[in-house]
C-alpha cells in the first residue's frame, strides 16, 4: 500500500510540473518581451530583499532554535512519506466539511 501510494504521488507530482512547464511555455509565448523583462527585474529585486530577510532572520536567531529547527527538519526529510498522507489526510477532511456545511 505503501509503494502504491509513493507511485501514484510519485506520477500525480509529474503531471503537475508537466501541466505547470505547458502553462509557463503558455505564459511566456504570449507575454511581451518588455513586461517579461521587467518582471525578471521585479523578481530579482523580490529575490534579493528575501535574501535579506532571511540573512536577517538568520542572524537574530538564537543558535537552539536553529539547531532544533534542523533536527526537525531532517526528521521531516526521513519521514517525508507519512507525512504526506498525514497531509493530504487533514486536506480531505477539511474538504469534506466544508463540502457537507456547504448542503446544509
Amino acid at each position: 500500500m505503501k509503494q502504491q501510494t509513493t507511485e501514484k504521488a510519485s506520477l500525480i507530482a509529474d503531471q503537475i510540473r508537466e501541466k505547470a512547464g505547458q502553462a509557463a511555455e503558455l505564459v511566456r509565448s504570449k507575454t511581451p518581451d518588455p513586461v517579461r523583462d521587467k518582471t525578471a527585474q521585479a523578481a530579482a529585486q523580490v529575490w534579493d530583499s528575501a535574501t535579506r530577510a532571511g540573512q536577517y532572520a538568520a542572524d537574530k536567531t538564537p543558535d537552539s532554535l536553529v539547531e532544533k529547527a534542523g533536527q526537525a527538519a531532517t526528521v521531516a526529510r526521513g519521514n517525508r512519506t507519512p507525512l504526506l498522507i498525514v497531509g493530504a489526510a487533514i486536506i480531505t477532511f477539511v474538504l469534506i466539511r466544508r463540502s457537507r456545511r456547504r448542503h446544509r
